[in-house]
């Protein structure tokens, strides 16, 4: 009896190691089940940096953020440079977020957002969700992100494209 008491508070204490951004990394959600979040992300040929974050959000539940900084020169490599220049003018950095939440015991994730954010050097920022991105990411398609017209941060006089949403 003392040995299955010892091999119980062994495995609980196993499992508790294991924090929120791990269960995420070596998930294995839809729309691929074959690969990891981790793999998913780390393959996607337009990722060149990914930075793990967890926290627990007003409801408590546990939320683990993905956030994948986006080489843009890659992504829009049909826009001529002067076009490309103009339109990274104002731009501090460009990242997907990809946001995931972590329930129960034995943990379970799903996809909870992903979302495109440009952040200007003003400090505005200009963030699309859209269900599909995840999608798209862990078929290694490319993401039409905003490559032209000198929009992704517009200056104080242009308004912002329709499209963009302010981020949180």
């Amino acid at each position: 009896m003392r040995l299955l008491a010892t091999l119980l508070c062994l495995c609980v204490t196993a499992l508790a190691c294991t924090g929120p951004v791990e269960e995420v990394r070596q998930a294995r959600i839809a729309p691929d089940e074959s690969v990891t979040v981790e793999e998913a992300l780390a393959r996607y040929p337009y990722f060149k940096k990914i930075e793990w974050k967890s926290y627990e959000d007003k409801f408590g539940k546990r939320i683990v953020e993905a956030v994948c900084d986006i080489d843009v020169a890659a992504n829009c490599r049909e826009v001529s440079q002067p076009g490309l220049a103009l339109a990274r003018r104002d731009v501090a950095r460009d990242y997907f977020l990809a946001r995931f939440v972590v329930d129960g015991l034995p943990a379970r994730v799903r996809a909870l957002e992903a979302m495109h954010v440009t952040q200007c050097t003003s400090g505005a920022r200009l963030a699309m969700a859209d269900p599909k991105y995840l999608r798209a990411i862990y078929n290694r398609e490319q993401v039409r992100f905003f490559c032209l017209d000198g929009l992704n941060c517009p200056g104080q006089a242009a308004a912002p494209s329709p499209q963009a949403q302010p981020g949180q």
